[in-house]
């Protein structure tokens, strides 16, 4: 019961200081009004095929809100993590705290959970305000069963962020300064999000000059990467030929019920809730073995 009291002040303490952080206040600003700001780009898509087509899809807006969320949101993890050991340390307030009888995975358990709780409260509320945004432009009426969907890749987003929320924590366990953590962290972000699959494609094809040798090099990288197995399960698998995509369309393809989703993602589905607790392993090993002296 101690260790969980511990962990419940750790955590109010990360969360309070998360929400009068300027730096995380103006991130989470910028976040919603981006992701509000192409909600209603969507929304007008959405309007647009009502009125020619005659066929109103609003789970298809949401699939390009999804593109947004996916690639910004892990930034939430890392500016809400970047420094949570490494400043401690700095400032020697982690030598106070370990003089309380507290143990080293307490504070890594509580400051994980206040500022995942940080990253849900900023999801849930940038994700719904699209929502209402995307409805009011398009005039469209939304079921029970969309919101449910959409507070699905509420939950979907929020293990995803936490992924790196969890290795910018473990990297600021082992970085010596706030701004190298910051520097290592972004350019991670970088490398696994945006550049790695590319640069292996490229690299594939130009000795093998086959596009289907290439294609199967690159998708089995991504099988390792967490955007991949987030973006699946979102807005459904791409075939590497013809761009399209394959069998069902995400969390947002209402023509198939969940049960058919969870059956087509669960690979996709285990990797995002199961990885997060390898890296918390690693987070409380790597944090057990940092000389914190200065």
């Amino acid at each position: 019961m101690e260790n969980i009291s511990n962990v419940k002040v750790i955590a109010q303490k990360e969360f309070a200081d998360h929400l009068k952080s300027p730096v995380f206040l103006s991130f989470t600003a910028t976040f919603t009004l981006v992701v509000l700001a192409w909600s209603y780009v969507k929304g007008t898509e959405v309007e647009y095929i009502l009125n020619v087509l005659g066929s109103p899809d609003l789970m298809r807006g949401f699939e390009g809100v999804a593109e947004v969320v996916g690639r910004f949101a892990p930034i939430i993890g890392i500016v809400l993590g970047f420094d949570a050991i490494v400043r401690e340390i700095r400032s020697s307030s982690m030598n106070v705290l370990l003089t309380h009888p507290v143990f080293r995975d307490n504070i890594i358990f509580g400051k994980i959970l206040g500022s995942g709780l940080c990253i849900l409260l900023v999801l849930f509320f940038s994700i719904n305000l699209a929502t209402g945004a995307m409805l009011m432009v398009s005039g469209i009426p939304v079921t029970m069963q969309q919101i449910t969907r959409i507070e699905i890749f509420v939950i979907l987003t929020f293990f995803y962020s936490l992924i790196f929320l969890e290795i910018s924590i473990m990297i600021s366990t082992i970085a010596k300064k706030s701004n190298n953590s910051l520097l290592f962290n972004l350019i991670f972000w970088l490398i696994i999000t945006i550049l790695l699959a590319k640069l292996v494609f490229t690299i594939s094809y130009a000795f093998s000059e086959d596009l289907n040798i290439a294609n199967r090099q690159t998708q089995a990288l991504k099988n390792f990467l967490p955007d991949y197995h987030f973006t699946a399960t979102a807005v459904g698998i791409q075939s590497p030929d013809t761009g399209m995509t394959s069998g069902i369309g995400g969390i947002f393809d209402t023509r198939y019920t969940l049960g058919a989703w969870i059956g087509e993602f669960w690979p996709n589905l285990a990797y995002l809730f199961v990885l997060p607790i390898i890296l918390l392993i690693g987070s409380i090993l790597a944090f057990l073995k940092k000389d914190i002296t200065y």
